[in-house]
């Protein structure tokens, strides 16, 4: 929490979670409930059960029969001191290898904590980490190398002192201490099944393979010689080749050093890949020994750039060329060779580049008819031609008017005319389709939820997007340039295979109607097209590349759409600060941080909203504009945008372009705890969710989801769903055939999500009706929300405790913003309601309050009851049609504020309040690099004072080399809460 941030994307971290040599695995028997747990309920030959503690005779094998997929599952929630199961091995293991993993389907609630044990020559510890608590059941995977550890008494399961690590050599049991005691179902652990195995090891290749055809990237050749978007072919013996396609020009030739990459790895992608934890620092440089160059100039004409400038260095041009001049059109593969197409003017152009064992380079030519010369730029290194009526001169390649198409060819020696390459189809990228074993499907309340398992290749998958064929063929993209086809997704085995590569870093996936795919990468949008029906993708045709592309590392795409007439819709990140030095890292577009409108013949662009930090752009089948965006600087919540027709300033300053002296306000905001990073948008279909048909949502990489509803009475509102992920969520898609929400995302480097694992992909089914909301109404003292359809007999509706929380936040530029009351002390209000009333039809819950006032965020806190499932359900608006609060009401709640008495910390409580508030996502217990400083030493290094004014004022004090990127928690964490929360802070080493 401490100096925390969640700005999404900046590099990605992805542990091994592929198992394979499965040790053991015990899932318990299928016995009626009893006291205690014996021995007999072990399914594991391999394993003898023990139990340790004042009070382990009160462990419970449980079950409810009545309840629809009830486990028989391990239950604590009647002992009343520590307790240790133990799992005896038959004999002894070596779990000293680092790829160890114990996986585990728990359901741990309120303040218990489950930690995984082991025993080493009689002697037992714990791992200091408790395995994360969730109200559902969730599976998760625990390393047993990664750890700190505590000794544990092997009679009353108390911890003990802290050491380095256990010798792990010759390991005789493995079990789970619950040290805190539990009660009853209010807090307690439950354990369905795990298992030990080793998992499978990441692979060794690098970022770049060695039969990749292309790679697209930025690349600094030297200095002021930068190409934004480039394509670099690899032309054999470490030769390379680098295309502008923003200029039209071959930017360099070079010889890249031996078994080593041809750049640096320096790219979002590349610096991370497999699962380093690095960050971007600069663009990608090249390696090895330049043997020629050209200057950032366009590459055919006179020598001047007609391009955009940078919105803070006016002497910088980006961007493509004017289309009226000349067009980037994209480039085939046939075979491995890479063709690349281009237009001058109205001439067609394809050439490819070559160089062979004797040093020689080549460019071959296919020039398409011409009424006027052209003039190429040529590099030095081509002094022989063969071609009709053309001529090199000064560095140009001079072609008079041709009424046919010709091929011209540039050689660095003597040339042996040849005619130009054929289309063939492109050469499969992997030898075979991968298999993967998808688990089966688990209940979350109203819905079911299936895992979606990652093949085991050569190639580490890291997914940013999903979409389908018209057949329900499933499509993936990675953040590593790779574009998977899935075939059987939603069968127990499916298949795997890798149709394209070498994509820019591309986030977004999109197809159509008609199964045309488009895929959004830092550099275009660009069509995937199989010519030849084969599967693989030999046609990689520039879309649109209309907007400006800077060389910033934190300038990338996030997301896609497309409307209904074929226009694009793009969303790029704004982060962007001007206290850096004047470098590449400052450079700023007046496309960063925008909302962009990309023409259907990807020609022009419009910008329909700027002012925006990390936004994502979803698109509504009504044709609606919204857009996320992601707290931080100037941004002080999540907010929701529904995107006007004319252009608007939406409040991030650094990319206020029109120099808008106000910014629009939201169509509302999440409190940040509840959606931490909005992400992308998704629509659900009747098929698979009924309640929740044609339901716009917002995907949160929290692994949240949230509908969006914008009724024509009422407040506009969003409303969470009783669901949450495994994995942090980024993008979905609907499976045309069965109806079911896929969604998949990954985690990244330096922020810890507060899912247990960090990267997935799943689908989602409704199972059981859920009453849901479709109207929000707040007039003076009284909310009424509408439901879908009248409450069943077994079905109700009721307000949670606190029922409403109202807050109001400050947008300037510290990081985030605290929570402010209605007098603008820190704070919140939170009101339970004076009557609760449900309408004679069943349809409609009324609510009355002493008072309701105008407000930033409104969260509405409800509890859906049917049949044996209890389901939260949060409501979030902005009131801010209310009047202001007045100074009677101020007053009254003022002295109920003074009536609430402060109890001393509790460390237990402030446990799970550490967990709440997610302060592990920024913050490590060792060493491992995070945004924030590590709490490794934190009480030797601060004073609880100290600690505290952290947590309330971040920005007063700054650790030395960490960014300034932690929101202000004052009024955020309830006074009580905070005391709690200290307590526990104080007790860490």
């Amino acid at each position: 929490m401490i100096r925390s941030t969640f700005l999404l994307f900046l590099l990605l971290s992805i542990p091994v979670t592929l198992l394979a040599d499965v040790k053991f695995r015990e899932d318990f028997r299928e016995n009626e409930a009893h006291i205690p747990i014996a021995n007999d309920d072990l399914t594991s030959p391999f394993l003898s059960l023990q139990r340790i503690g004042k009070s382990a005779d009160k462990l419970k094998l449980s079950h409810h029969p009545e309840i629809k997929n009830d486990p028989h599952y391990l239950w604590n929630g009647l002992t009343k001191s520590p307790v240790l199961i133990a799992f005896k091995f038959k004999k002894h293991l070596d779990l000293s290898a680092p790829n160890w993993t114990c996986r585990l389907r728990t359901k741990n609630v309120g303040e218990s904590r489950l930690h995984l044990a082991v025993e080493v020559q009689g002697q037992w510890y714990m791992q200091k980490d408790a395995i994360s608590n969730h109200p559902d059941w969730n599976i998760q995977s625990i390393s047993l190398s990664d750890s700190s550890w505590r000794t544990l008494s092997s009679k009353t399961a108390v911890p003990g002192k802290s050491i380095k690590a256990p010798d792990l050599r010759k390991v005789t049991a493995m079990g789970f201490a619950a040290p805190i005691k539990s009660n009853k179902s209010k807090s307690c652990i439950r354990l369905d099944w795990f298992e030990l195995a080793q998992v499978t090891t990441p692979p060794t290749t690098g970022f770049l393979e060695s039969n990749a055809p292309f790679l697209r990237s930025a690349l600094l050749i030297k200095d002021n010689n930068r190409v934004r978007r480039g394509l670099l072919i690899p032309l054999g013996q470490n030769h390379w080749a680098c295309f502008d396609p923003d200029l039209l020009r071959w930017a360099a030739y070079w010889q890249a050093p031996t078994d080593k990459p041809p750049l640096t790895y320096d790219s979002m992608a590349a610096v991370s890949y497999p699962r380093k934890k690095a960050k971007a620092k600069s663009a990608p440089s090249l390696l090895g020994i330049i043997i020629s160059q050209s200057p950032e100039l366009p590459g055919f004409g006179p020598q001047e750039d007609p391009r955009a400038t940078l919105f803070d260095k006016p002497d910088t041009k980006v961007g493509p060329l004017p289309p009226s001049q000349a067009r980037w059109l994209g480039h085939h593969l046939s075979g491995s060779q890479v063709i690349l197409n281009y237009r001058l003017g109205e001439t067609l152009i394809s050439e490819t580049v070559s160089h062979d064992s004797k040093q020689s380079f080549t460019r071959t030519l296919k020039v398409g008819p011409h009424s006027r010369p052209l003039s190429l730029q040529v590099s030095p290194i081509f002094q022989h031609l063969h071609g009709e009526n053309a001529q090199l001169s000064e560095g140009r390649l001079i072609l008079q008017p041709s009424s046919s198409t010709r091929i011209i060819s540039l050689g660095s020696q003597p040339i042996t005319p040849a005619p130009f390459p054929e289309l063939i189809p492109a050469n499969p990228i992997d030898h075979k389709p991968l298999l993967a074993k998808n688990p089966s499907h688990k209940s979350q309340g109203a819905f079911t939820t299936r895992s979606i398992a990652f093949p085991d290749g050569d190639r580490f998958i890291r997914p940013t997007d999903i979409a389908f064929l018209s057949d329900g063929t499933g499509l993936l993209s990675t953040l590593d340039g790779d574009i998977w086809k899935i075939s059987n997704i939603e069968t127990s085995t499916s298949s795997w295979s890798r149709i394209a590569t070498g994509i820019f870093e591309p986030i977004s996936l999109e197809t159509t109607p008609d199964d045309r795919i488009f895929v959004l990468g830092r550099d275009q949008v660009t069509e995937l097209i199989d010519q030849n029906g084969d599967t693989i993708i030999d046609h990689y045709r520039n879309a649109s590349d209309a907007f400006l592309q800077t060389l910033q590392t934190r300038d990338y795409a996030t997301s896609l759409a497309i409307e209904k007439n074929g226009d694009f819709l793009i969303a790029k990140g704004g982060i962007y600060s001007s206290k850096k030095k004047r470098t590449i890292e400052t450079e700023l577009s007046t496309h960063r941080g925008t909302i962009t409108r990309l023409s259907a013949d990807g020609t022009t662009s419009q910008v329909l909203a700027d002012g925006l930090r990390l936004p994502y752009v979803g698109l509504r089948e009504d044709g609606s504009i919204f857009a996320s965006d992601q707290q931080g600087h100037y941004v002080p919540s999540t907010p929701l945008h529904l995107i006007k027709k004319k252009p608007t300033f939406l409040g991030h300053t650094p990319t206020n372009y029109q120099k808008r002296k106000t910014a629009d306000e939201p169509l509302l905001w999440y409190p940040y705890q509840a959606n931490r990073s909005g992400a992308a948008f998704a629509t659900t279909s009747a098929q698979a969710l009924p309640d929740l048909q044609n339901t716009f949502l917002q995907i949160s990489w929290d692994g949240r989801l949230f509908a969006v509803a914008t009724p024509k009475h009422g407040q506009a509102f969003s409303w969470r769903l009783p669901i949450q992920l495994d994995f942090p969520s980024l993008n979905g898609a609907t499976h045309p055939k069965s109806g079911r929400l896929y969604l998949t995302g990954i985690g990244i480097s330096g922020y810890k999500p507060t899912t247990p694992n960090l990267r997935g992909l799943s689908s989602i089914e409704q199972t059981s009706p859920l009453p849901t909301p479709t109207s929000l109404e707040i007039k003076e003292n009284t909310i009424v929300a509408h439901f879908n359809r009248p409450l069943s007999p077994n079905e109700t509706l009721l307000p949670d405790n606190p029922a409403l929380r109202l807050f109001n936040i400050q947008r300037s530029s510290k990081y985030g913003s605290g929570h402010f009351k209605w007098d603008q002390e820190p704070g919140e209000h939170r009101l339970q309601p004076i009557t609760c009333v449900t309408s004679e039809d069943r349809q409609t819950l009324i609510l009355t309050f002493d008072h309701l006032f105008a407000s930033d965020v409104l969260d509405l806190s409800l509890k859906a009851t049917s049949g044996t499932n209890t389901l939260p359900l949060h409501l979030y608006t902005r009131p801010s049609h209310l009047p202001k609060a007045n100074k009677q009401a101020l007053q009254q709640l003022a002295q109920q504020d003074k009536s609430n008495i402060l109890k001393p910390g509790n460390p237990n409580r402030g446990k799970a309040h550490f967990s709440t508030y997610a302060c592990s996502g920024c913050h490590a217990f060792d060493t491992t690099p995070l945004v924030g400083p590590s709490f490794k030493g934190l009480n030797k290094r601060l004073t609880l004072p100290l600690i505290k004014q952290s947590i309330l004022e971040p920005n007063a004090v700054i650790a030395e080399g960490y960014p300034a990127s932690m929101p202000s928690f004052a009024g955020v964490i309830p006074p009580q809460e905070l005391a709690d929360l200290l307590a526990y802070l104080a007790t860490l080493n």
